[in-house]
């Protein structure tokens, strides 16, 4: 009886820690790359290039959503010369120091996280957007942007 227990608890204990890693993944799940590959994340990502503050890293490398889905070569390409280098995440190494590198070059950058968006209205849409340079608790912005007068405004960040 006692060893009918033991099995009946084990099984159960296994089943709930299956529902709970399904519930809970590890890693989240990417996003669709080309729902945040708009020309209002570019104008986004062009006014967080120029906000940096000094000393300005030589190459930054861009996420999408909470798995960190590396952008498009294309969308990439959008930003040939720009300063600093603009790279998708998937080109950077991160030692187990809290900092990320180029993987070609060695140069130190930093990761600029589009985390979410969301349209507020027609033509305008908050993005939270996270900083790997910053603390804990004081690495995440919202940026609203909205299309007006045939361009892109970005306001300034808020504290998320």
């Amino acid at each position: 009886m006692r060893l009918a227990f033991i099995v009946i608890g084990l099984i159960l204990l296994l089943a709930g820690g299956l529902w709970w890693r399904h519930q809970h993944p590890a890693h989240p799940a990417p996003v669709n790359a080309p729902s945040y590959e708009t020309d209002m994340t570019e104008a986004l990502l062009r006014k967080v290039l120029t906000e940096l503050p000094p000393p300005v890293p030589p190459v930054c490398f861009l996420a999408f959503g909470d798995g960190r889905t590396s952008p498009s070569r294309e969308f990439i390409a959008r930003f040939t010369g720009s300063q600093p280098v603009v790279r998708s995440c998937g080109a950077a190494a991160s030692p187990p120091i809290g900092r990320y590198f180029d993987a070609y070059t060695g140069r130190e950058g930093l990761i600029v996280h589009i985390v979410s968006f969301k349209e507020i209205i027609s033509g305008t849409s908050d993005y939270l957007v996270r900083f790997s340079n910053l603390p804990d608790g004081h690495d995440r912005f919202t940026y609203r942007i909205a299309h007006t007068g045939g361009e892109w405004l970005v306001k300034p960040r808020q504290p998320a």
